[in-house]
């Protein structure tokens, strides 16, 4: 068996194995709802607020670490699409706000289920 056989074998038994699972699922479930949600903004106000928001994580992260980033991230978040008439899930506001918090840090985030 080719090295690339084994990875493609290894990468469809994670695929089946994440497709078969509830927590699965629910993952999927949770990023095509975020997904949906995110492209009802329009992109140039969509990347206003991820700098908006990368700049809030980036102050915080400084002084406070990666929870306060994610709280200043959060409130950040809230404000920006507030402003532009938009309310998003919590659960879209999280995951954008850890993908913000995990590129400007050096340490990925694990955020707690709420």
């Amino acid at each position: 068996m080719s090295f690339f056989t084994t990875i493609e074998n290894d990468l469809s038994a994670v695929k089946t194995w994440f497709e078969g699972t509830p927590i699965g699922q629910a993952i999927e479930a949770d990023f095509r709802a975020a997904v949906h949600e995110l492209q009802a903004i329009g992109t140039a106000e969509l990347e206003n607020a991820v700098k908006s928001i990368g700049l809030s994580v980036l102050g915080a992260l400084a002084t406070g670490g990666t929870t306060a980033a994610i709280d200043a991230g959060i409130a950040t978040a809230v404000t920006e699409f507030k402003a532009i008439g938009k309310d998003l899930t919590a659960k879209t506001l999280n995951t954008l706000v850890t993908t913000v918090v995990n590129q400007v840090s050096t340490h990925p985030t694990v955020v707690n289920a709420q």
